[in-house]
């Protein structure tokens, strides 16, 4: 699955090996967004072996924060069942919201293995 991000989504990549968000997260109806999201993981996240999540968000809201919390149930169920789970949030060097939010998930996550990445905001030189 891939999600081209929008104003209000973040850019979505999912395959057998891993997931990628990156971006805002805030969509009028949470439903319509992660609906996909999740019945995409249910379908293409293996059973065994080994599964990497990373995720960059720069915001997220309430409703989302819902959302995270399910997607992060998922794999913490997939990894209690055997399968090698690596969580990495990557936040910028300079967002404490986020750095936090990373920290409370990770504090909910037992049988995955969860990292706070820092990263470095691009500039004006190192943009895409």
């Amino acid at each position: 699955m891939e999600q081209a991000a929008t104003q209000r989504t973040p850019l979505i990549e999912i395959n057998e090996a891993t997931c990628r968000m990156v971006g805002e997260c805030y969509p009028e109806n949470i439903q319509e967004f992660s609906a996909p999201v999740m019945s995409t993981l249910r379908s293409v996240v293996p059973e065994a072996g080994s599964f990497t999540v990373d995720l960059e968000l720069f915001y997220f809201n309430s409703s989302s924060a819902k959302f995270f919390f399910d997607f992060f149930e998922f794999f913490e169920e997939k990894a209690a069942a055997g399968l090698a789970v690596k969580v990495n949030w990557n936040y910028r060097a300079d967002d404490d919201t986020m750095l936090e939010a990373g920290e409370d998930f990770g504090e909910d996550l037992e049988s995955c293995v969860f990292e706070l990445v820092e990263v470095q905001a691009p500039t004006a030189e190192n943009a895409e």
